[in-house]
């Protein structure tokens, strides 16, 4: 929808030109000796106070040097220390990695002093509004029971130490900054979201926590997704631990103006991935984190909203990338960065509202951006009093973000990556659109309780509104329908086409499901045409990129299988699941969904009502 800046912004691993020693802008310290482990083997040395010494001509006897890249290090073999690549990485292709290495500071707690500490700090300090100290008491109570079943709560007090990170730790983040970057996102991991994340993980604690979480979490996983969870001290789940704790210790005992909300945002968009792909099969862990987003936007967000600037070159050029890299430090702006992500976890609210479990953070968006339209002289044309006017309002604020990345590198910033921006401006705005479309769709299934007159003007209002945007966006549409299953992905374009497109599609499957669910069996031709679209997209996706392709449009695929009567498209489809199974839990359990609904679907002879097999507590349940 996989690096990031290490010595300078925009620069990578691979091409960085500074060393470790002038890295001044990252406050954890490099590792004090080689990363001789093994990948995956978990090593905690103790920090050493030795200066790394200067290479002599003593040969094999004489101090080894320090200064080469990870990649020969970690295979105790010499480096030439060539920089941005380093020769026998370069002949090899291997990726060259001359990123310092972080240390992370534990206090000397006992486990059980830290629980007990980040309930009690949660419930008792006063905080600026009546629902976050609800939610921070629930946050540091999931890091209990998780903690709990990781440490034996007996253990006795440590005394305050430094600890250095595993090879396996620094395994989890060559992993985050790269595979999992390209897996999440098409554009170039270097100048990427993911990038800005990892530089805001080098000097903040609880964002490093979860991107060691995650990172972990998903190499475990690709490993063997049938294994338990790996447990015990310096695993993903402990560095997850940590970070639910820092959470709860955050939200609950900084004021408004303490705030980073920029590390906030970050930890909680990647808290929020962590439970959508790992979390239990009640999703009681998304449920909570989409709760707290939502009462985090209304009571530290609500202001900065309300200030939002009209869209201009100007107001583009005193916005801030981060919060933290402006003169703003009492945090009066909303920075660029925390705008985006408010977007992305957006479209995990949406997604996540379709199965009854979010919504929230999207409602309270609409009556903020709505407010700030009726304080501006801006007013909507549509049904009174309607709750389905999501979509302007959230492009506002998409846009508003759209300066980021160039903001972020200033002129480090390719200009290929600047048109790059610019090309698919329109696709992810398309995207936006689509998830907007998806929450009110589910917004609709809440309300199908009331009277008939005013559900069927509601029922009447989004279909309209699912057709302007096809209008809005009919030349992607009709691109997508022209596109040949032999133009490959090397253009970005293309993947994004093929990967946002059948999501509007999507949108359309859903609607008339919901609103005929009662109908006879037989397709529409708006539905055929949806269904073909999907499928032919999906076919040119899967061709040139395999089932990788297929996790970006797995709801689409999911509603495919829910609605062809085509048996050759359905078994297609029960096999793409099948293999993402190995990308996340929640595709695991939607495969062993699909392949459970249909059965029953062809055994009763008509559609079976998703949402109620979600509310049986039947089924194991899943966001995708």
């Amino acid at each position: 929808m996989s690096s990031s800046p290490t010595d300078i912004e925009g620069s990578s691993p691979e091409s960085s030109p500074v060393t470790a020693a002038d890295n001044t802008g990252i406050a954890c310290t490099p590792d004090a000796a080689p990363a001789d482990d093994e990948p995956g083997e978990e090593v905690a040395r103790p920090v050493t106070a030795s200066a790394p010494a200067s290479r002599t001509a003593e040969g094999r006897s004489g101090p080894r040097s320090r200064n080469g890249c990870w990649t020969c290090r970690t295979k105790k073999v010499k480096c030439d220390e060539q920089r941005p690549h380093c020769h026998r990485c370069t002949r090899l292709r291997l990726l060259c990695d001359y990123a310092p290495r972080i240390k992370l500071t534990k206090r000397g707690k006992t486990r059980k002093d830290q629980l007990v500490s980040s309930v009690s700090s949660a419930a008792s300090r006063e905080v600026g509004s009546p629902g976050l100290p609800s939610w921070t008491h629930a946050v540091a109570h999931l890091e209990q029971s998780k903690a709990l079943s990781l440490f034996n709560p007996s253990a006795p007090v440590t005394s305050a130490c430094a600890l250095e990170l595993s090879s396996a730790d620094h395994e989890a983040i060559r992993y985050f900054r790269t595979s999992f970057a390209k897996l999440n996102h098409t554009k170039n991991p270097d100048f990427s979201l993911y990038s800005i994340m990892f530089d805001i993980a080098q000097t903040d604690p609880m964002v490093m926590h979860v991107v060691l979480a995650l990172g972990g979490r998903e190499l475990e996983f690709r490993r063997n997704k049938d294994a338990e969870e790996a447990r015990g001290p310096r695993t993903p789940l402990q560095h997850y631990s940590s970070a639910l704790r820092m959470m709860a210790d955050t939200i609950g005992g900084e004021g408004n103006d303490q705030l980073d909300l920029d590390s906030i945002c970050t930890a909680l968009y990647l808290m929020l991935l962590y439970e959508q792909k790992y979390g239990d099969g009640k999703c009681q862990g998304l449920s909570n984190h989409l709760t707290g987003a939502s009462l985090i936007l209304q009571h530290r967000f609500k202001d900065l909203l309300l200030q939002l600037p009209a869209p201009s070159p100007e107001n583009n050029r005193k916005s801030l990338a981060l919060t933290r890299r402006g003169q703003d430090e009492n945090g009066s702006r909303l920075s660029l960065y925390s705008a985006r992500m408010l977007v992305w976890i957006a479209l995990h609210d949406a997604a996540a509202a379709s199965y009854g479990l979010g919504g929230q953070l999207n409602s309270a968006l609409h009556k903020i951006m709505s407010a700030l339209d009726a304080s501006n002289g801006i007013t909507r044309a549509g049904i009174p009093n309607s709750p389905f006017q999501p979509l302007d309002s959230f492009e506002r604020l998409h846009r508003f973000s759209n300066p980021l990345y160039r903001s972020m590198w200033a002129d480090a910033y390719p200009q290929a990556e600047l048109l790059d921006d610019v090309e698919n401006r329109n696709v992810y705005a398309f995207l936006g659109a689509c998830s907007q479309l998806r929450f009110m769709i589910a917004q609709l299934a809440n309300l199908s309780h009331e009277d008939d007159a005013s559900q069927q003007q509601r029922v009447m209002a989004v279909d309209m509104t699912i057709q302007q945007v096809g209008w809005k966006f009919t030349e992607l549409l009709e691109v997508a329908a022209e596109l040949s299953i032999s133009t490959d992905n090397s253009h970005r374009l293309v993947a994004n086409i093929r990967g946002i497109v059948p999501h509007y599609h999507a949108v359309v499957l859903e609607f008339l499901r919901l609103t005929r669910f009662n109908d006879t069996p037989m397709l529409s031709n708006r539905q055929r045409n949806a269904l073909r679209e999907i499928m032919n997209l999906a076919f040119q996706a899967f061709k040139h990129e395999g089932d990788e392709s297929m996790t970006r449009i797995a709801w689409p695929l999911f509603m495919v299988a829910l609605e062809t009567d085509d048996l050759l498209h359905r078994e297609w489809v029960l096999s793409r699941f099948q293999g993402m199974s190995r990308f996340g839990k929640n595709l695991d359990r939607a495969h062993v969904f699909l392949k459970e609904i249909i059965e029953m679907q062809n055994r009763l002879g008509r559609r079976v009502d998703v949402r109620e097999r979600f509310q049986s507590g039947e089924v194991g349940l899943f966001v995708i």
